[in-house]
């Protein structure tokens, strides 16, 4: 039979190393196509905000999806007015006739940076993976309390 500083050693290895996955996939998924890292995390935490885009944008297109980098965009939120990036997909940012840019989509806003909508599957993988990792954070926490405890004794 294990001791109980042994299963603790085991539970929390399991903590680090299934916390270290959710957070690598957290910061993999997206930016391996071009996307910022967390942007579903972000956009499902930030503040909605009408946008005013620059006068131009870095659009890249990869297979089917495209996104839009504009860097100079102004917002305002809580009342005060801010000027940032905004990352979007290519499809919300539409040029009119006289050449000026113009968002089309829904834009919220966390720091510095706006984000469009992005598609539900990201938000949902990326506030699932900051979960496990939260998770993965209150489990070794327990798990140092719990070995710190002294053991008792069964008679």
């Amino acid at each position: 039979m294990q001791g109980r500083g042994e299963k603790l050693k085991q539970r929390a290895s399991a903590c680090l190393v299934l916390g270290a996955i959710a957070v690598g996939l957290f910061c993999f998924v997206g930016s391996a196509s071009q996307k910022p890292v967390g942007w579903g995390a972000a956009y499902a935490l930030g503040t909605a905000v009408t946008v005013d885009l620059p006068g131009s944008c870095r659009i890249e297109t990869i297979g089917d999806d495209g996104s839009a980098k504009c860097e100079g965009t102004r917002w305002t939120a809580d009342g005060q007015a801010h000027t940032g990036t905004l990352f979007a997909s290519s499809e919300d940012v539409r040029r009119g006739t006289d050449g000026s840019l113009s968002f089309t989509g829904e834009a919220k806003a966390l720091g510095e940076r706006a984000y469009g909508k992005p598609a539900t599957w990201l938000t949902v993988f990326h506030l699932a993976a900051l979960g496990v990792a939260a998770l993965c954070v209150a489990a070794l926490l327990v798990s140092l309390v719990a070995a710190a405890l002294p053991a008792r004794r069964r008679a």
